[in-house]
């Protein structure tokens, strides 16, 4: 649902086109089993925050405070496929998240608590949403082994138009 006058937006890791194919050839197998709704192979990333509906002065905000985010590139092992049960949801993520992507997550909250974001208190669970509504649950863990290096974050907005929701990377903010 759009608000007049607000933007959705969450910051995100968002996979180069090569790390995508790979999820999408690694995950296919599995998710050929499973009945659902799979994603989109260009909506695949990985949530750091979700802001939710916010108006320009409070985008500008977050943007300046993200500008203040810094870390170091690292490497990231997509190797594991799993599923919230109850929110019907497949996913593939990490066996070992890296302590510089808890790092990561840790200072973007901080900064962007700045403009009044409170960040989730769940603990933070690193997943790329490959299917929704997936009734079945997978039966054998696959052998994955994709690596992603991550040297910069994104600021997204989720954009819903006649033919449904879109995702448009705003901002790159580059670690070093």
């Amino acid at each position: 649902m759009t608000i007049p006058g607000k933007r959705r937006l969450f910051f995100a890791l968002w996979p180069s086109d090569n790390v995508r194919q790979s999820i999408i050839k690694a995950s296919k197998p599995s998710m050929h089993k499973l009945k659902g709704r799979v994603i989109k192979p260009d909506r695949l990333h990985i949530t750091l925050h979700y802001i939710g509906p916010v108006n320009e002065e409070v985008k500008l905000c977050m943007h300046e405070a993200a500008l203040t985010v810094s870390g170091k590139p690292f490497e990231l092992n997509l190797d594991y496929l799993g599923q919230f049960i109850r929110a019907r949801i497949l996913w593939m993520g990490t066996q070992e998240i890296p302590v510089e992507l808890n790092q990561l997550h840790n200072d973007l909250g901080q900064a962007l608590s700045t403009c009044g974001y409170q960040c989730d208190r769940r603990p933070f669970s690193p997943h790329i949403t490959l299917m929704r509504k997936c009734v079945k649950p997978v039966v054998h863990q696959p052998e994955i082994s994709i690596p992603w290096r991550i040297d910069e974050f994104v600021l997204v907005e989720s954009v819903q138009d006649k033919t449904g929701v879109s995702y448009q990377v705003l901002e790159k903010y580059s670690l070093m």
